[in-house]
């Protein structure tokens, strides 16, 4: 009995001290040199972002399209403008605000005047797809050649 309780005790001694911090590991604030217990990504971790000018089209229900020009600055701010191709009004508009990639190299636009957020694509090729809300791709074929940015 006293034979089973010191295997025991050893055991759980055992498993405690190899959960515990490794003793005597450098750990370092000084930028120079390296961090031991410092988290190191694994695998290719890259996003595109967009910069400068990308021009596309989106589909308009009374005109051939409405002109989308994007203009990306690099200080994460966004201008867009729009210009209704053949309107007899020759309607445009100029919207500001913001852009930020997230994750699936997905760029969110956020307008400073409360219009709905915006998702596009960013390809490697270096062009834009614009998303729906759902951050999803759903294109009808009929309308293919909208909703594609390339850079200017």
């Amino acid at each position: 009995m006293k034979d089973k309780l010191v295997r025991l005790l050893l055991i759980i001694s055992i498993s405690y001290t190899g959960c515990s911090p490794k003793v005597g590991q450098k750990v370092t604030s000084h930028p120079n040199e390296v961090n031991l217990n410092e988290w190191t990504p694994r695998g290719p971790l890259f996003f595109v972002a967009p910069s400068g000018v990308y021009k596309g089209a989106i589909p308009c229900s009374d005109c051939p399209g409405v002109e989308v020009t994007l203009n990306f600055k690099d200080d994460n701010s966004l201008v867009k403008s729009q210009r209704y191709i053949q309107s007899k009004t020759k309607k445009t508009s100029k919207h500001t605000g913001s852009w930020v990639v997230i994750e699936d190299n997905i760029v969110r636009v956020t307008f400073s005047d409360n219009s709905p957020q915006e998702f596009y694509k960013a390809q490697n090729g270096g062009h834009l797809i614009l998303l729906n809300n759902e951050k999803e791709l759903k294109i009808d074929p009929a309308q293919a050649q909208f909703f594609i940015f390339n850079p200017d």
